[in-house]
């Protein structure tokens, strides 16, 4: 979901009664989306390990136990 501000996304989860999760920047979610996406229609892409995706999101500033790939 896309808000104004973290103050709208706030006010919206607790208005449905949940605690609010992850809020993170528009400009943060481009960032690691540029890296995770990056070079997917090129032929020798291949998947990115679990390693390499932990690494990816850590790279983004994206860190703490609701970021941490199982």
């Amino acid at each position: 979901m896309a808000f104004r501000s973290e103050g709208d996304a706030t006010a919206w989860e607790r208005g449905r009664g949940e605690d609010p999760g992850a809020i993170v920047p528009v400009e943060v979610l481009g960032e690691m989306s540029r890296s995770w996406y990056g070079g997917r229609l090129e032929d020798q892409w291949r998947p990115y390990s679990a390693a390499a995706k932990q690494g990816l999101l850590r790279d983004a500033g994206l860190s703490g136990e609701f970021w941490e790939l199982r």
